[in-house]
């Protein structure tokens, strides 16, 4: 920079950030003496239209925002260059380091730790997601969150994108690799998009592998044998991370709801049930039953207050003697896969009872949206979360 000072107040201090036709830097507000950070924009012949519509955008969104973990709107004004002009943010300092820094000096947090994270930035999204229009961060990642003061930041609001109406589309393709959802690729946005954004984040930092790194189960991430975390806190970082919106937690409030209960079953997100089932369910406070049909008969499990009991019937009659436990025996539910190939996925269900297992499933083998529906229906109604393997 020609000058160093800005805007007839700042003072820079260095440089932090360049890219083509701008400038991030670090400077002291000589009213305040307080650090700040400059955003400029160049304004010349090869500025991208979507560069300066972005830019505008970030300025007027943090004119609007007040919250302890988004750095604060303090100024806009124009720059003289030598040969054109430029625009200037100007937004509070934040002197921390990023969770990208942690990573890359070897620093892995634990389970407790990213929980603490996950609902430091759950509580920001809500607040985002909350506005009138609801405001999309849409490049959530770990250079973006900083730890300051035992406190975390949300900072970096450059890709942000305000949805009014039902329009949750966009001209303009923004994001990081590895921590977009597959909707952001086609311009789309919603409150979802930066939920998968953040789990993706967080894997990052219990890890140190980059998202685009970890295995995946057919289209789905895989994180079962990747770190020691806790099975529900496994799930639950699955489903903020699924590719189908669908199946993908909703709101930030749902995730943090499900977060603080230790799992996603838990928090009323009801799974429908697939219109084309032969699945028989019925339940009250007290009791439930379930049937699953097989090509000469039926499974049958049935819980009430005392006992659970599982009985296979065919063609009308008991096949077997039925398998039973008391019902306060029943500690787990697994939802089991053992094909990779989501198409062809050998799955069940499996409630546990003490050292009984209750093995529902099949035959036919039921579908995935069978049992995604049932996994929710038996969590939700016994209050145990979903244990994925």
């Amino acid at each position: 920079m020609v000058s160093q000072i800005l805007g007839d107040r700042y003072e820079v201090e260095r440089q932090i950030g360049k890219q083509t036709g701008r400038w991030t830097l670090l400077a002291r507000d000589m009213t305040t003496q307080e650090q700040v950070i400059i955003k400029l924009l160049v304004l010349d012949e090869e500025l991208d239209w979507d560069d300066l519509k972005l830019f505008e955008r970030e300025v007027e969104i943090l004119k609007s925002l007040s919250h302890p973990a988004i750095p604060r709107y303090l100024d806009f004004f124009e720059h003289s260059l030598p040969n054109d002009r430029a625009i200037a943010l100007v937004r509070s300092h934040i002197d921390g380091r990023s969770l990208q820094q942690l990573v890359l000096q070897g620093r892995r947090l634990t389970e407790t730790e990213t929980k603490q994270v996950a609902k430091a930035m759950l509580l920001v999204l809500d607040y985002l997601h909350g506005q009138p229009s609801p405001i999309i961060h849409r490049d959530i990642k770990p250079s973006n969150i900083l730890l300051a003061n035992r406190q975390l930041y949300l900072i970096d609001f450059g890709s942000v994108k305000a949805l009014s109406g039902n329009n949750d589309t966009a001209f303009t393709v923004v994001g990081t690799y590895g921590y977009m959802p597959p909707e952001q690729f086609s311009g789309r946005a919603i409150p979802a998009s930066d939920l998968y954004s953040l789990g993706a984040t967080l894997v990052t930092v219990l890890t140190g592998t980059h998202p685009s790194s970890l295995p995946r189960r057919g289209i789905k991430f895989d994180l079962t044998g990747v770190t020691s975390l806790s099975p529900e806190f496994t799930d639950w970082l699955e489903w903020l991370m699924e590719p189908n919106l669908e199946h993908r937690a909703k709101s930030a409030q749902e995730a943090l709801q499900a977060l603080e209960h230790g799992g996603r079953r838990l928090t009323g997100a009801a799974i429908a049930k697939p219109s084309d089932t032969k699945v028989w369910l019925t339940k009250d406070t007290n009791s439930l039953e379930l049937l699953i049909p097989s090509r000469l008969g039926q499974l049958q499990l049935q819980i009430d207050p005392q006992q659970i009991s599982l009985i296979s019937k065919r063609l009308g009659f008991q096949s077997s003697r039925p398998l039973t436990a008391p019902r306060q025996a029943i500690h787990k539910l697994e939802y089991r896969r053992t094909a990779t190939d989501e198409q062809d996925a050998d799955a069940q269900l499996i409630l546990w009872a003490g050292d009984q297992k209750f093995e529902l499933r099949g035959n036919p083998l039921l579908t995935q949206e069978e049992l995604e529906w049932l996994a929710f229906e038996l969590a939700t109604w016994l209050k145990l979360p979903v244990t994925r393997l």
